[in-house]
């Protein structure tokens, strides 16, 4: 097995049978100029599959995976435009309710303003009365300029019941992420709460912020909260709230700071725990089969077997 596994490996080294990229993921001007301006998630309205804007850096509100988080799943159908039914793979059939305020800009409800949604691409031929910021390859985008950045501060924060309260208050029209954030744990904060934060570091399973706080606050990372992450506030843990229903909050004291955000759920130590058992008991299983493999083949010699140093099984023992 191990020399067909070499000889797989040696006849493939060097060998790209795939064409080249460019035939999968055509280029778009529209996604690369996007991608050079202002960081911002996107959400593409009846056009282009969520997962290319991956290609291109960009993130698409609507997601890429075949399982729609139920949570995140209630606050998009909260933006979505009436009429609409989503039914299997609801959000990537999402289209928002949105209508333009300047011939460049963009209203979106406001809870894809707290999920740092930027820019909306559209395909097709823009309104007359619309200037589209970016235009290219039949594609046109407008921007959302009261998007908030990935990670925040909100100004206050209010504790809610779990009654349903949360969700009529972030679907109102009059909802302003930037000045309200809602968790479902108490906390104790001040009045009006002062700070800024800015993610400098990421991988797919771990998120850096750096964080400036006037005064103790909640940063919201407008994430998918999901019980498998872990915070650490200057390398202490610190728990992650679940904010604005859907999205990872944490509390924090004032002054200076770095906010470390691990995945690290319990299934996986579980897994671990039992990789670790189960080369133990290979291990334990591959001794038991040496000792009797000595037993057989060399009786009379099993009281030397550890006894240190080297010994010759070939000669019998003394009596």
């Amino acid at each position: 097995m191990i020399l067909l596994m070499g000889d797989l490996l040696w006849f493939d080294y060097g060998r790209n049978p795939q064409c080249d990229p460019g035939f999968y993921y055509p280029g778009i001007s529209v996604l690369d100029a996007v991608a050079q301006s202002v960081p911002g998630r996107v959400i593409s309205v009846k056009c282009l599959p969520a997962s290319l804007a991956m290609t291109r850096g960009l993130n698409d509100i609507r997601g890429y995976d075949s399982i729609d988080p139920a949570r995140m799943t209630d606050l998009l159908e909260m933006a979505a435009n009436p009429g609409r039914e989503l039914r299997y793979a609801a959000i990537q059939q999402l289209v928002p309710k949105a209508y333009a305020v300047a011939p460049d800009i963009i209203k979106l409800p406001p809870v894809l303003d707290m999920l740092n949604v930027r820019y909306a691409i559209f395909r097709g031929e823009p309104p007359p009365t619309i200037r589209s910021v970016f235009r290219g390859n039949d594609y046109w985008v407008l921007v959302n300029t009261n998007a908030l950045p990935r990670v925040f501060v909100p100004k206050s924060v209010v504790t809610t019941t779990g009654d349903g309260g949360e969700l009529q208050a972030l679907a109102s029209p009059q909802f302003n992420p930037a000045d309200v954030g809602y968790v479902e744990s108490p906390v104790e904060l001040p009045a009006s709460c002062r700070g800024t934060a800015e993610i400098t570091n990421e991988i797919p399973t771990r998120v850096m912020v750096s964080a400036r706080m006037e005064t103790p606050g909640l940063i919201v990372l407008a994430d998918n909260w999901d019980k498998g992450w872990r915070a650490y506030w200057n390398g202490k843990p610190v728990p992650v709230l679940r904010t604005d229903y859907a999205v990872r909050g944490v509390v924090v004291p004032a002054g200076n700071g770095t906010l470390e955000f691990i995945y690290r759920p319990a299934s996986l130590i579980l897994g671990l725990w039992l990789a670790g058992l189960a080369v133990i008991v290979l291990a334990c299983w591959l001794i038991a089969i040496w000792i009797q493999t000595i037993k057989t083949h060399y009786p009379g010699h099993e009281s030397v077997i550890g006894s240190g140093g080297d010994v010759d099984l070939s000669q019998p023992r003394p009596p």
